[in-house]
C-alpha cells in the first residue's frame, strides 16, 4: 500500500489535522491531501490522482451527497467513503446508492478505527474488487414506499445492514403508533419481545446465509406496549461481494390473540437498564414533559402494561399531580379520573420505604382504586395471591419515586396488563430497579435544569443590580432590585426596608409579590427600630444573616397579610414554615445598619442553601453601595446647582455694578 494517495474532505480544519495524523501514524507512506469545500475537492481531483476520498456528509452546508454525485457524474473512477453523523443511517444508505464504496458512522472513538477502515478499503481496491451496493429497482422501491397495497394488513419497511429502520410506510406507523422519526431511531429487534428473540435471531441467520426465505410468525410490541401478532418477511439486499447492505421487509398483521408473558427467566433486565441509561444520559437535552413521557412509555413497553400514569409532587399544595397519562382515551373522563392525589395517601402507601406496591382489583369489596385511599395493599411477595394466580386487567402496580434523601417526590402507576399470568418475584425486583432509574433520570433533569436556570437568572441579577443606575430615583432602584431577587432566586415574597433617622422606624420601601393588594398592604408597614432589632437573636444567626424559624409576635401582622388563612408547618428540618423569615442586614461602610433585605415563601418550600444565602448577602452589599452612590450623586448634583446659582447671582450683581458705573460716568 506504499504511496496510496488519500484526499480528506471536511469543513472542520481541526478534524482534518487529527485524521491526517492518525492515518500517517498508522502508515507513514500515505500521501494525504485535505480540502474543506466541495470546490476545493474538485480542484484537488483535477490536479492529482487519488486512490481514496474520505468525504464528510457535513460539507458545504450538508451537501455531501451532492458532492458525491458530482464526483461520479464528472467521470472520476475513484473509491469514496462517506463519513456520516451517528443515527443518520438513511444518509449512509443514500450515499451507498449514489456510488460510495462504504461509509463510516461518526460515533465516539471512530477516529481510532479510521486507519483500519481505510486499510481494509484499499486492500479491497488492490485486489481488484470495488464494493458497490445494489440499488433497488424502481418497482421494489415503489412497493416499499406504497400505502396502496392490495392487502391492507401488510406494512412495508427498509432496514440497513445492522437492522435499523431506514424507511417505513404509514400503515406500519399506524399499527405500531410510532412516528416516522421515532421509528428511524429504532432497530427492528427493539420491537421483538424478549422471549421471542432467540427464535427471531435463528430465523434471521438462516435468511442471511441463504438457507431459507420463509416468513416468521411472532409478535411485536408497539409504542405503548401493545402486542401485535405478525408474519415477518425479510429480503436481504447484497452488494457485488454478496455482503448484506440492507433488508426489504414486510409485516402482515394478524388478529390479536390472548397473550401471556413474564414466564420465568424471560425478562430482559439488561435491555431495560440500557434503555434507561440512554434516557438518563439525554435527560439534560429534553423538556420535562418529553422526559416523563419517555419514561412512562419505556415502562409500558418493558413490563407490558397498556396504561400508565406518572405524577410529581407539588410541595406547596401537598398533592401529587398527574403529568403524563399513557394509554388513556382523551375523551373518556372516567379513564382520567382524579388528576391530583393527596401527598399523605402516597406517603402512607410507602411507609416502609418500599419501592413497589400492588393494589389487587376487587380483593376487598368497596375499594376505589382511583382514590388510592385505604386501598393500597402490601406488595405481592408479602400478600396472598389471588385465586388461580391470575393477573386481572384492573390490578394496579404503583412505583415509588424518591430523591437522594429517600423522600418521595413522585410515583408511577401501571394497570391494564397485556398478560394474564401474575408476574413472578423477578418482575417485581426489576420494577424496583426501574423505580430507582426513573428517579435518577428525573432528579438529574431537575439538577441540571435548576443549575442552568440559576446561572441564567444570576446573570440577569447582576445586570439588574448595577450599582450605577443613577437615572433612577431611590424608590425605582429598590423596587427593581426586589423584583430581580424574586425572579432570580425564586422567592414568592421579597421586601426591602430602610431605617428612617427622622421617624426612628424601619419602613418597607419596596415589595415584590404577585398579589398587588398584599404588596400595597405590606408596603405600608412600619416598625419601631428598637423593637425590630430585638428579633435578631443569636439562635437565628446564619453567617451575616438571620433565619427566623420560630413565631415572632412582631412579624404577626406581616404574616397575617401575606399568608391570610394559608398556614403550613415544616414537614422536616429542611422545609420552610409559614412563620419563617430570612433577614439580611444592609450595612454602610462604617458597618452601620441602614436597612434590611427580607425574603419569604421559597417556591420549592425548601430552606435556602448556603449558596443562596451568600448570594443574598452579596446583594445586600450591592444595595448599600448603590444607596451610597445615589446619595453622593444627589449631593454632587445639588452642589453643582448651588454653585451655578451662585455664579449666576454673582454675574448678575457684577452686571448691575458695571451698569451703575457707566450711568454715573455718562450722566
Amino acid at each position: 500500500m506504499q504511496g496510496n494517495r488519500i484526499l480528506l474532505v471536511d469543513r472542520q480544519l481541526s478534524y482534518l489535522e487529527v485524521a491526517k495524523k492518525m492515518l500517517k501514524f498508522h502508515n507513514d507512506d500515505y500521501i494525504i491531501d485535505t480540502a474543506s469545500t466541495g470546490d476545493e475537492c474538485f480542484e484537488k481531483l483535477l490536479s492529482n490522482n487519488y486512490d481514496l476520498i474520505l468525504l464528510d456528509y457535513d460539507i458545504d452546508e450538508s451537501k455531501g451527497l451532492e458532492v458525491l454525485a458530482k464526483i461520479f457524474r464528472s467521470g472520476f473512477d475513484i473509491t469514496v467513503v462517506m463519513l456520516v453523523d451517528e443515527n443518520k443511517e438513511d444518509i449512509a444508505f443514500k450515499a451507498l446508492e449514489r456510488g460510495a464504496a462504504d461509509y463510516i458512522m461518526k460515533v465516539r472513538g471512530y477516529l481510532t478505527a479510521l486507519p483500519f477502515t481505510v486499510s481494509k478499503v484499499l486492500e479491497r481496491q488492490k485486489s481488484g474488487v470495488t464494493p458497490k451496493v445494489t440499488t433497488p429497482s424502481p418497482t421494489e422501491s415503489e412497493v416499499i414506499d406504497s400505502d396502496n397495497s392490495k392487502d391492507v394488513q401488510d406494512a412495508y419497511f427498509l432496514l440497513d445492514h445492522q437492522g435499523r429502520f431506514l424507511s417505513s410506510n404509514r400503515l406500519l406507523e399506524k399499527y405500531l403508533e410510532y412516528s416516522e422519526a421515532e421509528l428511524l431511531e429504532l432497530m427492528f429487534s427493539d420491537l421483538i419481545p424478549q422471549e421471542h428473540e432467540a427464535r427471531f435471531n435463528q430465523w434471521l441467520t438462516s435468511i442471511d446465509l441463504g438457507y431459507s426465505n420463509k416468513t416468521l410468525s411472532t409478535s411485536i410490541i408497539g409504542k405503548f406496549g401493545k402486542r401485535k401478532q405478525v408474519e415477518i418477511a425479510l429480503k436481504p439486499v447484497r452488494d457485488s461481494e454478496s455482503e448484506i447492505r440492507s433488508y426489504k421487509g414486510k409485516l402482515t398483521f394478524k388478529p390479536s390473540s390472548d397473550l401471556t408473558a413474564f414466564k420465568d427467566g424471560t425478562f430482559d433486565q439488561s435491555r431495560m437498564i440500557r434503555d434507561m441509561a440512554r434516557i438518563i444520559g439525554n435527560s439534560h437535552n429534553e423538556s420535562l414533559s418529553h422526559l416523563l413521557e419517555r419514561i412512562t412509555q419505556t415502562i409500558c413497553q418493558h413490563f407490558q402494561f397498556q396504561r400508565a400514569t406518572l405524577a410529581l409532587l407539588d410541595r406547596q399544595r401537598k398533592v401529587f399531580v398527574k403529568l403524563i397519562m399513557v394509554g388513556f382515551s382523551s375523551g373518556n373522563e372516567n379513564d382520567r379520573k382524579v388528576m391530583e392525589v393527596p401527598q399523605d395517601v402516597i406517603e402512607r402507601a410507602f411507609d416502609n420505604s418500599r419501592k413497589v406496591k400492588v393494589l389487587y382489583f376487587n380483593q376487598d369489596k368497596g375499594i376505589s382504586r382511583y382514590s388510592l385511599i385505604e386501598s393500597l395493599r402490601e406488595e405481592r411477595r408479602t400478600e396472598p395471591r389471588r385465586p388461580e394466580n391470575k393477573w386481572h386487567p384492573r390490578d394496579m402496580v404503583i412505583l415509588n419515586l424518591v430523591d437522594r434523601n429517600q423522600e418521595t417526590f413522585g410515583y408511577i402507576s401501571l394497570d391494564n396488563p397485556l398478560f394474564t399470568l401474575a408476574p413472578d418475584r423477578a418482575i417485581f425486583y426489576n420494577l424496583e430497579i426501574f423505580s430507582s432509574l426513573a428517579s435518577l433520570a428525573i432528579e438529574t433533569y431537575y439538577r441540571i435544569a435548576t443549575t442552568e436556570k440559576r446561572n441564567r437568572r444570576l446573570k440577569q441579577l447582576l445586570i439588574t443590580s448595577n450599582i450605577f443606575k443613577l437615572h433612577l430615583n431611590l424608590n425605582e432602584m429598590l423596587n427593581e432590585v426586589v423584583w430581580s431577587i424574586k425572579f432570580s432566586l425564586d422567592f414568592n415574597l421579597v421586601m426591602l426596608g430602610l431605617l428612617s433617622n427622622k421617624s426612628g422606624q424601619m419602613e418597607i420601601k419596596a415589595v415584590a409579590c404577585d398579589d398587588k393588594i398584599k404588596a400595597l398592604q405590606i408596603g405600608e408597614l412600619k416598625y419601631d427600630t428598637i423593637h425590630f432589632k430585638n428579633i435578631f437573636k443569636k439562635q437565628y444567626r446564619r453567617g451575616k444573616s438571620y433565619y427566623i424559624n420560630q413565631q415572632e409576635p412582631l412579624l404577626k401582622e406581616l404574616k397575617d397579610i401575606y399568608y391570610s388563612h394559608r398556614r403550613f408547618n415544616a414537614d422536616g428540618e429542611n422545609y420552610w414554615s409559614w412563620y419563617s423569615m430570612l433577614v439580611i442586614p444592609i450595612r454602610r461602610r462604617e458597618d452601620k445598619i441602614v436597612g434590611f433585605l427580607m425574603v419569604d415563601d421559597p417556591a420549592d418550600t425548601m430552606i435556602p442553601t448556603r449558596e443562596t444565602l451568600h448570594t443574598l448577602e452579596i446583594l445586600a452589599t450591592q444595595i448599600s453601595i448603590a444607596i451610597d452612590n445615589r446619595l453622593t450623586y444627589l449631593q454632587s448634583k445639588e452642589k453643582i446647582i448651588t454653585d451655578k446659582t451662585k455664579f449666576l447671582m454673582d454675574t448678575e450683581e457684577k452686571d448691575k455694578t458695571f451698569k451703575k458705573l457707566v450711568d454715573k460716568v455718562f450722566h
